[in-house]
């Protein structure tokens, strides 16, 4: 293959698409609810990628997997946020969007160098632990970069040049800046590979230190079991996540040891015995974790972190039985079937989590049907239906599936009389409280609505913060061109600042700036609207524009 070229202007191009698209994402204004995260996401993958890659892109049709990597990341950050705007399922979405372009990255950047159509797992193995390197040193200059802009702001701050702050502070230069300078970082990573090589020596030691002593609890914990019985385990109620976290480290720790699977012998004899027995024990410990959470699920029914867990405990039972198998068949090396199990178990991870976040498994709709099935099957009683969760924790489908079980209440179909009667009540004791607390936008005009106003509902600003108890809106003539602009005052309890739209023409509403310093005054401040006492007011001092910017006067207390 030929040589990787690493132009500058290539990674500053990166990095100022990618500012761009930061910038701009929030004012995209369409009917797709989680558009503007997707795109974010995307061009995130896709940066990555590239930046990692360089003129390799070019090579063996690498540039397509990059390209499906980016569509199915951007799609998985929009279809999770129309479903569960700003609820678990999303959040955690980020999560497994890092992972899944982690593996898949990995993946990428040794198709160029692949043999046929197989891939070398000496390269899938330098990738997958040089990235996560390369990636943290971009991050750290990053931030050191910023702390530099936000030292200078506070230095002119203090000599009475607030201005500096404000220009380094402003969302151009914070996201296309931040991102260039990223873009930077991952040049200098990828050009300094004895630095790398370097840190990944450090931590592969560390592994190789560590995983006697972690081999070592997992046996004894695992002898001791039959002594102490099962109770005490399923008693403490995060059992799950405590198995599952023992299994994690020493698996992580016994791959960090077997490296490439070209190393020399790691460890003596006796070390060598000790860490096979924790490989057997491993299983165990996850058909444990296993029959946990799977009693929990038989007692309170399904829900998203339920199936994920479900899920995990899968892949991790999976890539034990792999490592116990590497115990005995191997017979090239210690180990040496790990070469090929792990590359599929990275496969296996991966489109698990693509079926979570997307339609094709749809954990919110599974569980909201689940959750609805146990209530009208009998197997949680009338009394212990959570219709909390499924109005506000299972998203979008358990909205539809509170919203359909309640009109089923209004005929016979359903229970006796006593028993339509009580979850009636439950249900609408859970209603209000979570139609007050929803993150959907709730919006409320303070006057005549203004032309072009149903845009409101679908902003990202609207979905950020007029959640909850929502957001009042006042159409009111800001700049004294004769049209009206509007104000956006939040409702919550943090709210600080009232953010100004204004519209060029028939276009759409744009957020223009923020007005600040009203904590603990919102209600003042629509009462005195509500009243029309609150009226635009021309500034005492006029102010002064530098290259276009407004300078802005801070007055002396």
């Amino acid at each position: 293959m030929p040589a990787i070229s690493r132009s500058l202007l290539f990674y500053l191009a990166i990095g100022l698409i990618q500012g761009l698209v930061f910038l701009y994402a929030r004012h995209v204004q369409i009917d797709i609810a989680g558009l503007p995260f997707g795109l974010c996401a995307a061009v995130l993958v896709a940066g990555v990628n590239l930046q990692l890659l360089g003129s390799a892109v070019l090579h063996r049709g690498t540039g397509w997997l990059v390209l499906g990597l980016t569509l199915l990341i951007g799609f998985i950050s929009s279809w999770t946020f129309s479903q569960d705007t700003l609820g678990w399922v999303w959040q955690s979405s980020w999560v497994a969007a890092v992972a899944v372009t982690y593996i898949g990255t990995a993946f990428i950047l040794s198709w160029p160098t692949r043999e046929g159509l197989r891939l070398r797992y000496e390269d899938l193995f330098r990738h997958a632990w040089n990235n996560i390197f390369i990636v943290l040193l971009a991050l750290l200059f990053t931030l050191l970069f910023w702390l530099l802009l936000w030292l200078c702001g506070r230095l002119f701050l203090m000599l009475g040049i607030p201005q500096v702050e404000d220009v380094l502070t402003s969302a151009p230069v914070v996201r296309i800046g931040l991102a260039v300078v990223f873009s930077l970082g991952m040049r200098m990573g990828l050009e300094n590979e004895k630095v790398i090589g370097l840190l990944r020596g450090v931590l592969l030691t560390l592994c190789r230190v560590l995983l006697p002593l972690s081999a070592l609890i997992a046996v004894l914990f695992s002898l001791m079991l039959p002594f102490t019985g099962l109770q005490p385990i399923w008693n403490t109620g995060y059992s799950t996540t405590i198995l599952l976290l023992l299994v994690v480290i020493n698996l992580f720790l016994v791959n960090g040891v077997f490296q490439d699977g070209h190393q020399a012998n790691p460890y003596p004899s006796v070390l060598k015995r000790l860490v096979e027995a924790c490989l057997l024990c491993l299983p165990v410990l996850v058909a444990l974790a296993g029959y946990s959470s799977w009693l929990r699920v038989n007692q309170y029914g399904l829900t998203p972190e339920r199936i994920l867990a479900l899920l995990l405990i899968g892949v991790m039972q999976v890539h034990s039985l792999a490592a116990l198998w590497a115990v005995f068949a191997s017979r090239q090396g210690w180990l040496h079937s790990l070469r090929v199990s792990n590359p599929w178990i990275a496969l296996l991870s991966a489109v698990l989590v693509v079926l979570f976040y997307t339609p094709l498994l749809n954990p919110l709709q599974l569980s909201a049907n689940n959750q609805v099935e146990r209530l009208l099957s009998g197997r949680t009683a009338i009394q212990e239906f959570d219709a909390r969760t499924l109005y506000h924790r299972l998203g979008k489908p358990g909205r539809e599936a509170f919203k359909a079980l309640e009109a089923r209440l209004k005929t016979d179909e359903l229970f006796d009389a006593e028993g339509r009667k009580k979850l009636q009540w439950i249900m609408d004791e859970a209603h209000p409280l979570y139609a007050d607390d929803s993150h959907a936008p709730n919006l409320e005009w303070l006057g005549p609505e203004q032309p072009g106003s149903e845009e409101f509902a679908t902003m990202v600003m609207a979905l950020s913060q007029c959640g909850g108890k929502g957001c009042f809106l006042w159409g009111v003539d800001m700049d004294g061109d004769g049209r009206n602009e509007v104000l956006m005052i939040p409702r919550h309890t943090y709210a600080s600042s009232v953010f100004l739209f204004a519209r060029e023409g028939k276009g759409e509403w744009r957020e223009v700036g923020s007005l600040h310093s009203i904590r603990d005054n919102t209600e003042r401040l629509v009462q005195l609207i509500r009243s029309g006492q609150m009226k635009p007011v021309m500034p005492r001092y006029k102010t002064l524009t530098l290259d276009g910017i407004d300078l802005t006067w801070q007055p002396n207390r």
